[in-house]
């Protein structure tokens, strides 16, 4: 079986076994099941020259049905928390761009720290339950925590190098931030030691590596402190090495200092360090001759360093802090590139370093593609690209490619990944608003979902057509109601059956479900569900047949509480009616007997009248074979004392 996360990506084969004899021995057969999973089952293939026959692999023996479905990480109870807020989030970028607010870009940087801020209680989270876990379960918590820190590091540097408003596009402050922030050991190392307070750190296994640590991230203030409580720190070697850092030009664009200035600041700081290199006044320290050295960007030194940096991108930033510490945004491709190349990790980069070294090299389509291979199902892509779409940074991609769209490829993420929470029993709600940011599909795609949502309780029932009432999708607020009024009838539930009918204003079915009101009374001599019958108002006037049932029950209400005259004028009503089922002649016809003996005259000679029309008409009745005669008498009488009444009333 083959799946693929998207049309732009490389088909990626999985292969499931199947465990069961019968499959293997006949073949296999799957069908799609509502919304994502697979049913596969034994099934032996035939064409049409076969004879028609049992299969022979047919048995008495229960046969297996095998439900497949895509592993969802979203789904995992932790990562349900991500799903939500991050769905806030989401719909407040959308209110934001309708909005036009003025000033745009600085909100969506904004938007996208809270992005990060979700993703870090998530990193939190998971790392919180992994301590408590003690079985298998905490390798797929530690595959979990891997994903979301990629996805935490690699949205971080989108937004510096994306989002992010640089002045005079100097990036390296805000790329070595990312680094600190990404490797904190260092720091906490730092830390940790000077919390002590006290002279010859050097005693310490970490103390150099810790020093060297914090200069490759620029914490020159750290590494001045760590020097200081070095037990040689009084030294000339040590105090010029610290009057060294101390010097160290730093630009700030608030002073109105232009970059060139800066650069020949810099230019003079490290040609002096180079002259006392030259002088070999580091020659007694090794280390500090290292850092030197690494300073003014001696290659030696950085080769010397390289085993130092756990990844290729933290000694990118730590070199380009120190041989071009002005570099462009739009330069750091091309120095990540010959940073891998010296590093001779051209043919081991995995995942994580292929995107950060796509986003360096600013091409956000291969930073898009890239990361629709992380195993976090179209959670990371759609957000980022969604953010990435509304800061009009997809739109220069059309530079390069005629044929893109950048409002196609949006939704098309935003798609899927609604699809996907689609699945859920719990999130299906959440996915409905990523749909609802689909312009092109996102209405039509709803329409086919919503009604293949597994339906578990009738409550949950009521939520969808209330989804669908709301996006106008009245096919579906039909479909659903026929299906449940359709488990209510086979339960034996009329009057809920009966409700569901009139919700979905099905003619028919509404017919048919008053037709069994009606031939139950007849069986039972009772009706049921009276408070729902007692409440129909203007809903019976969907079909004929119920506006008949609701009638019959006030007759029948009208009866049973004494009203005999208002009684008796409504079963004239009904008599004279053309909506009287064939099978329900005789009942009315019997009940007008009581009536027509009643103690008080309640029917007119014209009542009367109709009553024996309707009689003679449907004297063939074999229901009326035992009760024709009754009935005959009974009018007759009646007529007698109405026209008596009549001509009374006329004298």
């Amino acid at each position: 079986m083959e799946f693929s996360k998207h049309p732009e990506m490389d088909k990626q084969i999985t292969t499931f076994l199947i465990p069961n004899d019968l499959c293997k021995r006949s073949g296999i057969a799957g069908t799609w099941l509502p919304l994502d999973q697979i049913a596969v089952y034994a099934y032996e293939q035939r064409n049409v020259h076969q004879k028609d026959e049992p299969s022979h692999f047919a048995s008495n023996s229960a046969s297996s049905i095998f439900h497949l479905r895509q592993d969802i990480v979203l789904f995992h109870p932790i990562l349900r928390k991500l799903v939500n807020e991050s769905n806030g989030v989401f719909l407040s970028v959308q209110e934001l761009v309708d909005g036009k607010t003025v000033e745009l870009q600085v909100e969506l940087f904004k938007i996208s720290r809270q992005y990060r801020s979700i993703i870090r209680a998530c990193l939190e989270n998971l790392q919180d339950e992994l301590t408590k876990l003690k079985d298998d379960s905490k390798n797929e918590l530690q595959n979990y925590i891997t994903i979301f820190y990629s996805i935490e590091c690699i949205w971080h540097l989108c937004e510096i190098l994306f989002i992010d408003v640089m002045p005079a596009n100097l990036v390296l402050p805000q790329v070595l931030e990312w680094v600190r922030f990404h490797f904190p050991e260092h720091e906490r190392n730092a830390a940790n030691m000077l919390s002590e307070d006290i002279i010859g750190l050097e005693k310490n296994s970490e103390y150099w590596n810790t020093v060297l640590g914090a200069l490759l991230q620029g914490r020159i203030h750290l590494v001045r402190s760590l020097l200081k409580q070095h037990s040689s720190s009084d030294s000339s070697t040590f105090r010029l090495i610290d009057q060294i850092l101390r010097a160290m030009p730093t630009f700030n664009s608030s002073t109105g200092a232009s970059i060139n200035e800066y650069n020949m600041q810099w230019r003079h700081w490290t040609i002096d360090i180079q002259s006392k290199i030259d002088a070999g006044l580091f020659n007694s320290e090794q280390h500090l001759d290292l850092i030197t050295r690494l300073i003014v960007g001696q290659e030696q030194a950085w080769i010397e360093i390289q085993d130092h940096c756990d990844v290729w991108y933290a000694y990118l930033v730590g070199w380009l802090f120190f041989t071009e510490p002005t570099v462009k945004s739009f330069e750091l491709g091309q120095f990540a590139k010959k940073v891998i190349t010296k590093l001779n990790m051209n043919n081991h980069l995995k995942q994580l370093d292929k995107v950060l070294l796509a986003a360096l090299d600013f091409d956000i389509f291969q930073v898009i593609q890239e990361i629709q291979n992380m195993y976090d199902n179209g959670w990371f892509v759609s957000h980022l690209t969604d953010l990435l779409y509304h800061c009009g940074k997809l739109g220069d991609l059309q530079k390069d490619l005629p044929e893109f769209s950048p409002d196609k490829l949006r939704e098309s993420f935003i798609l899927d990944y609604g699809v996907t929470l689609m699945g859920h029993q719990s999130l299906w709600q959440v996915g409905l608003t990523y749909l609802d940011n689909c312009p092109s599909n996102g209405l039509q795609v709803i329409e086919l979902l919503l009604p293949r949502i597994f339906i578990n309780s009738e409550a949950k029932a009521q939520k969808i057509i209330r989804e669908a009432k709301n996006r106008d999708l009245n096919n579906v607020v039909h479909s659903i109601c026929k299906i449940q009024g359709m488990q209510s009838m086979r339960r034996g539930r009329l009057g809920n059956a009966l409700s569901w009918a009139l919700k979905s204003q099905d003619g028919p079915f509404t017919s048919f479900l008053a037709d069994k009101f009606l031939h139950d009374y007849i069986r039972r001599g009772k009706l049921s569900s009276v408070d729902l019958l007692d409440n129909l108002g203007s809903g019976m006037l969907v079909s004929d047949r119920l506006i008949f049932l609701g009638k019959y029950y006030e007759f029948h209400k009208l009866y049973q509480s004494g009203e005999y005259r208002d009684a008796a004028s409504l079963l004239i009503s009904l008599l004279a009616s053309k909506i009287i089922p064939k099978y329900f002649w005789c009942v009315l016809l019997i009940e007008s007997i009581p009536l027509l003996e009643s103690g008080d005259l309640v029917f007119s000679s014209n009542d009367t009248f109709t009553i024996i029309h309707c009689l003679e008409e449907k004297k063939d009745l074999p229901e009326l074979k035992d009760k024709i005669e009754i009935l005959r008498l009974a009018a007759a009488r009646n007529l007698s004392r109405a026209l008596i009444a009549e001509a009374e009333v006329t004298e």
